[in-house]
């Protein structure tokens, strides 16, 4: 069955231009599109250049007009928002509105559109924090055909920000993304390990570990990442800005991916260097100034034996001691190399630390 195309308006991004807007729309003489703007929950772009980037704000309201003014008055009082960097930019402002939108599919429209942003070779930042993708409602069937004639309907006024939809697929920063809508497994495990972590470090706890075993493809990685990216929004929400939380990844080509993402979602501005290789996070950290959280993505590629500028002996033990809870994910059937020789007692060590404490 045929989709409607949605309505997409695009207006400069200013609140002289947003009452134009809005005068124009109340004299508009297609009722249905008044209806779907002004009645419906609506998504928007915001969006605006930064040297030859753009950077990008996304959003989803049930009244698109306040929501926008509101965002102006925050700029014009909170210096240090993104609604401020917008003020004597060329920015612009898309409006997205479909006559089966409702408030789930607003909600992963907005949730996809930033998944899709982050992944733009030309979008420097995105300003948002996580989404909130929904699970099942009406017409939940329908969400990807509406979205394709979204996406392309953007691509026709601007082939920079919004690439073909086969170019973000294709790209690194998609695939490794915070941002994938995870499965009800990978939600309820990224649960238990968020409730974990929270407990161990109420306690004062140091040296916890966390064991997350699953063979390739099971979704360790995407889990690790969105983890990682969670406990950081939760700490920005509850004004725990001292929050050290560390994103340890063993492959060459991974790390400048996950550097990356870190610098587009604003964690490098704001923590500094979060994601690094093993050897250097034991190189620059301390057993004496603990990390509060070190995620270890693919923890059986790591070394059990000094080798380059490496001089430990076990390259997981360094770091459970230089942070107060480790979470590891493991596939011990990707164990290859004799540097990764773990043998039977030493992972089992680890794997009944885990257990003893719950983990």
């Amino acid at each position: 069955m045929e989709v409607a195309k949605p309505i997409i308006r695009k207006i400069d991004d200013t609140p002289e231009s947003l009452k134009i807007f809005e005068e124009d729309l109340c004299s508009y003489s297609d009722e249905n599109v008044q209806e779907i703007i002004t009645s419906y929950p609506t998504v928007y772009i915001h969006n605006w250049k930064e040297s030859d980037e753009y950077e990008v704000y996304i959003g989803e309201s049930n009244n698109v007009i306040q929501r926008t003014r509101q965002h102006y008055e925050t700029g014009l009082y909170n210096a240090n928002s993104w609604q401020n960097r917008i003020i004597g930019k060329s920015a612009a402002l898309y409006i997205i509105g479909h006559e089966h939108f409702n408030k789930s599919m607003t909600l992963d429209v907005e949730n996809r559109l930033m998944h899709y942003m982050l992944s733009v070779p030309k979008v420097r930042k995105v300003h948002n924090l996580r989404g909130n993708p929904q699970n099942h409602y009406y017409p939940m069937e329908e969400l990807d055909r509406i979205f394709s004639k979204i996406w392309r309907g953007l691509r026709k006024d601007n082939k920079d920000l919004f690439p073909t939809e086969s170019m973000i697929h294709d790209s690194a920063i998609f695939k490794a993304s915070p941002l994938h809508k995870l499965t009800k497994e990978q939600l309820q495990a990224r649960d238990k390990i968020i409730e974990r972590v929270k407990m161990a470090l109420s306690i004062g706890a140091a040296g916890q570990l966390i064991f997350v075993e699953g063979e390739a493809g099971t979704g360790k990685t995407v889990l690790n990442s969105s983890t990682f990216y969670e406990i950081c929004c939760l700490a920005e929400e509850n004004g725990l800005d001292d929050l050290r939380c560390n994103l340890i990844i063993n492959h060459d080509e991974q790390i400048t991916v996950y550097e990356q993402i870190a610098e587009k979602l604003g964690l490098t501005d704001k923590y500094g260097e979060v994601v690094s290789k093993p050897t250097r996070f034991i190189n620059t950290h301390s057993p004496n100034n603990p990390v509060d959280i070190a995620f270890v993505d693919e923890a059986h590629l790591l070394w059990t034996q000094g080798k380059q500028s490496y001089r430990g002996d076990n390259q997981l033990q360094d770091i459970i001691e230089r942070a107060r809870v480790t979470v590891v994910m493991f596939d011990e059937n990707q164990i290859l190399t004799t540097e990764q020789f773990w043998e039977s007692q030493i992972l089992d060590k680890y794997r009944e630390e885990a257990k003893k404490n719950k983990n």
